[in-house]
């Protein structure tokens, strides 16, 4: 029987022996179901970005990332790989990984080879956990295309420069590229072709390419309507390459996310989560408002929540309120455009000069720079810091001469509304330093 390990941040699982690393975000299986990621040829975790993180907050669901043998920070394989390395991933390992991680019922979701193995597995093991396949950039037999690309790729690795970039990512680099490169260009390898296997899958599909993949033709995707007895939805996506989810984000979230709702398993599961918000309940957003990536929440959603506010209250009472705890509990969260609703309320009620406004200010604008990072805008969320630094200087230094004149021994660390100045000025250069500006 497979140990099930720690839904937390990452960590690391044994699947056909390998040991794995892999990463989770939002509610464990057994709260919701789960987005399982398949990443590419070339791919890992930390490749994927800030993808998995889009996903959670706009579908609501679990979202499990791993790297596969050879990739990332995961132990390497033995070279080079059998040619039908797509279906024995599909066979020995994803069921592993599963069934590790505890996945009672999920959606695969797979890019460029890892969406031929998404469905494999789909198609070959029928597997009941999984409710939905989503495949971008999808290979089911080999095209010319993609075999020069590769070929091209094998020549940028030689010169040194792309192994050097995947030294950012990979522990073994030689590892992950010639594991891919090899199989791929083998003499044998342009008759590989697995298009029997989705006659077979017996769930719903969402397929989505770029027009203009440099890995492969639209053929690929029609493939899949052609020969699934299951729906197939198929998206070819206008100036997009071979990542849809970094060249086209905003519409590969909302294709995603159309896609989980319309599965009749996945959208009951679906609860609006539950926090305990000190002695209050507190009821979560369905999702995390992204502007430009999904809906905008109900006009007057917040309205009950933000009229906790009274003008007579005391800087110091507005600590209480349902609106500042809803705000600070939205922003551990991961709900920014929120937390900036609600505590917005908070800051208009307050008076000018009071450093405890100033202090609902710096949250404000910090919620707005990490929300600005989600939307793929590190210059905005920079200065946004800086705004953020600038305001904890002041405040800190306030706050660190009032202690002074009440007791002899001033604090290192000052509080207001029981917040941690110096901890949250900590934050902002954590923040700060995951900003990786073009």
């Amino acid at each position: 029987m497979t140990h099930t390990v720690p839904w937390q941040t990452q960590g690391t699982l044994t699947a056909n022996g390998y040991r794995l690393e892999y990463a989770c975000w939002g509610p464990p299986p057994k709260a919701a179901p789960t987005l399982v990621l398949l990443h590419e040829g070339l791919g890992c975790i930390e490749l994927w970005r800030d993808f998995p993180e889009q996903l959670m907050h706009s579908t609501g669901l679990g979202v499990l990332a791993y790297s596969r043998a050879g990739y990332g920070h995961s132990d390497p394989v033995s070279l080079p790989r059998p040619l039908n390395y797509m279906t024995l991933e599909a066979r020995d390992v994803l069921p592993e990984v599963l069934d590790a991680m505890g996945i009672q019922q999920g959606v695969l979701l797979g890019h460029s080879d890892g969406a031929t193995i998404a469905a494999i597995h789909a198609g070959v093991y029928a597997d009941e956990r999984i409710r939905g396949l989503i495949v971008m950039a999808p290979h089911f037999f080999t095209e010319k295309i993609a075999t020069d690309e590769i070929a091209k790729a094998r020549d940028w690795f030689d010169s040194g420069e792309l192994k050097t970039r995947l030294a950012h990512y990979h522990k073994h680099p030689e590892n992950a590229f010639n594991g891919w490169c090899d199989s791929w260009l083998h003499e044998d390898f342009k008759h590989w072709n697995v298009s029997n296997v989705l006659a077979s899958v017996q769930v719903p599909v969402l397929a989505i390419q770029g027009d203009a993949d440099q890995y492969g033709t639209d053929a690929q995707i029609k493939v899949m309507k052609e020969r699934c007895t299951q729906p197939v939805t198929t998206h070819l996506l206008p100036d997009c390459r071979h990542s849809p989810q970094f060249d086209q984000p905003d519409i590969v979230v909302e294709l995603v996310v159309k896609h989980c709702l319309s599965l009749d398993s996945i959208r009951q599961a679906l609860k609006p989560p539950q926090v305990l918000c000190d002695s209050l309940a507190l009821t979560l957003p369905g999702h995390a408002y992204i502007p430009g990536v999904n809906a905008r929440h109900a006009e007057g959603a917040f309205d009950d929540i933000r009229a906790s506010v009274f003008l007579c209250l005391t800087p110091s009472a507005m600590s209480d309120t349902l609106a500042f705890r809803a705000g600070i509990k939205y922003r551990q969260l991961g709900f920014y455009w929120e937390a900036h609703e609600v505590l917005e309320a908070v800051w208009l009620a307050m008076p000018e000069g009071a450093e405890e406004r100033r202090l609902v200010q710096a949250l404000i604008q910090l919620s707005n720079a990490q929300l600005k990072i989600r939307m793929q805008r590190p210059k905005a969320a920079l200065r946004l810091c800086a705004l953020v630094d600038g305001i904890l200087d002041a405040v800190a230094d306030a706050v660190a001469d009032a202690v002074a004149d009440a007791v002899a021994d001033a604090v290192t660390s000052p509080m207001l509304m029981s917040i941690d100045v110096e901890g949250l000025r900590q934050q902002v250069r954590q923040i700060e330093q995951g900003i990786s500006v073009p």
